[in-house]
C-alpha cells in the first residue's frame, strides 16, 4: 500500500563537493528553491509561494466550519505580507501554524486549540525545537491577523478570535556602566587576567583574544543611540534607501532608509550623541560601507561575535542585543531627562516610557514622597 503523502515541504538537499541547498519535495516531485543552506528565510518563501500557486481556495459560502486554515494563512501570505516591512516572519510562522492547523477549518479556532498549540510549541512537538510562550503567542498573533484579513476581505462571514497567551512581564534588566565598558572590553578580547585575593575583584586587564571591532561598534551605538539590533545593522555611510545612514556633516542619525515605509517599530532621525560624534568620524575613515561590516561587508545578525563579548565579560545569557536599547532609556530616565524628550530620542511611545522605565526617573512619584514628609 502506498505510503499517504505529507504535502510540499522544504527539506536540505545535501550534495557531495558542492553547497547544500534548500529544495521543496511534493510527493514525487522536486523543485530547487536556488537558496544555499544559510537562506532558509528565502526558502520559507519559495514554499509559500509554491503552495499558493498549486492550491486554489475554496470559500464557499464563508462560513468557518467551510473555510480551511490553511487557505487562510496562504491568502495571507499572498495578498498581505509581501507589503509588510518583515515578510520573512509571516513565513516562519505560517510553516509551524501550517503544521498544527493546516488540515482544520476555522472553526476549530478556540481557546482549547490555541492553548493545545502553545502548549505543542513550547513542549517541541511543533517544529524542529520547543520555544518560548511568547513566540508561541507571536505566531498566534499572525494567525489573528490573517483571519481577521479574510474577514476584511469577505471571505470569511464573521469573525474568528485567536486566544492569546498572557503576554510575558518587560525586561527589568539593563546595564550598569561597569557591565557596559565589560561588554565592550570582551567585543576588543580583553578580558580579567588578575584577582584579587580577599575581594576577588579585577585588578588586570588583558587582551587575550582577537578582537572583533564590529562587535564594539555595534555595541557602541545601542548604548548611545537606543537604535534597534536590525537598524544598527543596516546602517551605512551615505543615503540609501535599505537601511539609515549617518550625516555627519549635518550630524544626524538617520535610522530609516530613504523612501523606506515606517514601521511600529519607529525609526525617528536624532541627532548624533556628543559621545559617539568621535567614534563615528573615526569609523568612516577605517570602514567602506557602514560600521558594523566586517572584511567589507555589513553583517545581517549579530550573534556569535556577541554572544562572544558577553561570555569574556562575565554576564548571563540575559545580556541580549536589545539589552543595549533597554539599557540607553534606562540611562536616560536616570539622568533625569524629560519622558517626552526620552521617547522621541528612543523611537518609544510615552506612554511605554512611563510604564516600562518611569519608575527609574528621579521625579517618579515624586508629589507622594513629599507627603509622607508632611509637605
Amino acid at each position: 500500500m502506498p505510503r499517504k503523502s505529507i504535502g510540499a515541504r522544504k527539506y536540505l538537499r545535501k550534495r557531495k563537493g558542492r553547497p547544500s541547498v534548500w529544495g521543496i519535495l511534493d510527493g514525487s516531485i522536486e523543485v530547487s528553491t536556488g537558496c544555499g543552506e544559510d537562506d532558509s528565510a528565502g526558502a520559507d518563501r519559495f514554499l509559500e509561494t509554491y503552495l499558493a500557486e498549486k492550491h486554489k481556495p475554496d470559500w464557499k459560502r464563508g462560513e468557518p466550519h467551510e473555510v480551511m486554515i490553511a487557505d487562510v494563512l496562504l491568502f495571507y501570505s499572498a495578498e498581505r505580507a509581501p507589503k509588510m516591512a518583515h515578510p520573512e516572519l509571516v513565513g516562519f510562522h505560517v510553516v509551524h501554524l501550517l503544521d498544527f492547523f493546516g488540515a482544520q477549518n476555522c472553526a476549530f479556532v478556540d481557546g482549547a486549540s490555541c492553548r493545545a498549540y502553545v502548549a505543542a510549541r513550547v513542549a517541541g512537538k511543533v517544529g524542529k525545537r520547543s520555544v518560548k510562550e511568547g513566540t508561541a503567542g507571536r505566531e498566534l498573533e499572525t494567525l489573528g491577523a490573517a483571519l481577521t484579513f479574510a474577514f476584511k476581505e469577505k471571505k470569511l462571514v464573521v469573525p474568528v478570535p485567536v486566544t492569546l497567551p498572557n503576554k510575558a512581564p518587560p525586561r527589568e534588566r539593563w546595564l550598569t556602566r561597569q557591565e557596559a565598558a565589560s561588554l565592550i572590553a570582551g567585543a576588543l578580547g580583553i578580558t580579567v587576567t588578575a584577582l584579587d585575593i580577599e575581594t576577588r575583584r579585577p585588578v588586570k586587564w588583558g587582551r587575550m583574544f582577537r578582537p572583533s571591532y564590529h562587535v564594539a561598534r555595534f555595541i557602541l551605538i545601542g548604548l548611545y543611540s537606543a537604535t534597534r539590533h536590525e537598524a544598527i545593522l543596516r546602517l551605512r555611510w551615505g543615503v540609501n534607501s535599505a537601511g539609515g545612514w549617518f550625516d555627519i556633516h549635518h550630524g544626524i542619525l538617520y535610522r530609516r532608509g530613504q523612501g523606506e515605509r515606517e514601521t511600529n517599530k519607529r525609526r525617528p532621525p536624532v541627532p548624533i550623541p556628543g559621545n559617539l560624534v568621535p567614534h563615528v568620524e573615526r569609523w568612516r575613515r577605517l570602514t567602506a560601507v557602514g560600521p558594523v561590516e566586517y572584511h567589507g561587508r555589513l553583517i545581517l545578525k549579530e550573534r556569535k561575535g556577541f554572544a562572544r563579548a558577553r561570555e569574556l565579560a562575565g554576564l548571563g545569557e540575559d545580556v541580549t542585543p536589545h539589552i543595549l536599547k533597554h539599557t540607553c532609556v534606562t540611562w536616560m530616565m536616570q539622568r533625569g531627562d524629560p519622558i517626552w524628550e526620552v521617547a522621541g530620542f528612543s523611537g518609544t511611545s510615552e506612554n511605554m516610557i512611563r510604564k516600562v522605565y518611569g519608575h527609574h526617573h528621579p521625579d517618579f512619584l515624586k508629589a507622594a514622597k513629599r507627603r509622607f514628609r508632611g509637605q
